[in-house]
């Protein structure tokens, strides 16, 4: 069984332009995410989904320097994007994850690989994780059948056909570890303020070569509340609602 992580990016982000290619501490955010998510030991491959638009280049030539793969699909379908990468690498099980997301946590990866698996979901995630550190699991044939059902071309916010439909079998790994349970903690990176923690956050914990948990930071953030503060005001984005095709007569 073929497992891997599929990172959904673009450069195209409007509150924060070319924001995944930031550098951080002499490296870019996403190179950083890319050493985190290394640490997992369930995927076999990771890949960066991205567009087939040139101002999206950038990505590939930084996947071959991370020695991770690339598939570059539609710009605005990030759904039929993902699926087509699966089919492209042989993917059975598909760990997704955003660029915006530098600190998905590859100890619960593995968690939630091994739950999706006993539990045979279709759709499955972690409830209970920081804001931006979760990913989500989906088995390739339910990918396949959800591209089938939408009826929409923007799928950047997607995860709602699976849990809205009714029509899949969706499961959610729920955090009881009081060390890491912060789903009030937002460490994802949509503006400059998010960017601003972030960066703080690498400035106390970074050490070249070495990858710093998700509990270091959690608990550099409960000793310096002060650092939370800075993106407390940012309201997240809401997605689009979905869109189904018309039932055949």
């Amino acid at each position: 069984m073929n497992i891997a992580i599929l990172i959904t990016a673009r450069l195209k982000s409007s509150r924060l332009p070319r924001k995944i290619v930031k550098p951080i501490l002499g490296r870019q955010m996403i190179c950083h995410m890319i050493d985190r998510l290394k640490l997992a030991k369930r995927p076999q491959q990771i890949i960066i989904c991205t567009s087939t638009l040139d101002q999206d280049d950038p990505l590939e030539e930084i996947a071959a320097q991370e020695s991770v793969y690339c598939y570059r699909g539609h710009p605005d379908d990030v759904l039929l994007r993902l699926t087509n990468a699966a089919h492209h690498f042989g993917v059975d099980i598909v760990v997704n994850c955003t660029a915006d997301n530098p600190f998905v946590d590859p100890e619960y990866i593995d968690r939630l690989v091994d739950f999706h698996l006993k539990q045979r979901n279709d759709f499955s995630r972690v409830e209970g994780l920081p804001f931006g550190t979760f990913a989500y699991a989906l088995s390739y044939p339910s990918m396949v059948r959800a591209c089938d059902i939408k009826d929409e071309t923007d799928t950047e916010a997607w995860g709602s056909y699976f849990t809205q439909t009714g029509l899949f079998k969706v499961g959610r790994l729920h955090v009881t570890d009081p060390e890491i349970m912060r789903p009030n903690l937002r460490l994802t990176v949509d503006t400059p303020e998010d960017f601003e923690l972030i960066s703080k956050i690498f400035d106390a914990l970074y050490v070249e070569g070495r990858v710093f948990s998700l509990r270091e930071i959690v608990r550099l953030c409960d000793n310096h509340p002060e650092l939370t503060e800075i993106n407390a005001n940012v309201v997240q984005k809401v997605g689009k609602p979905i869109r189904l095709k018309p039932p055949k007569e």
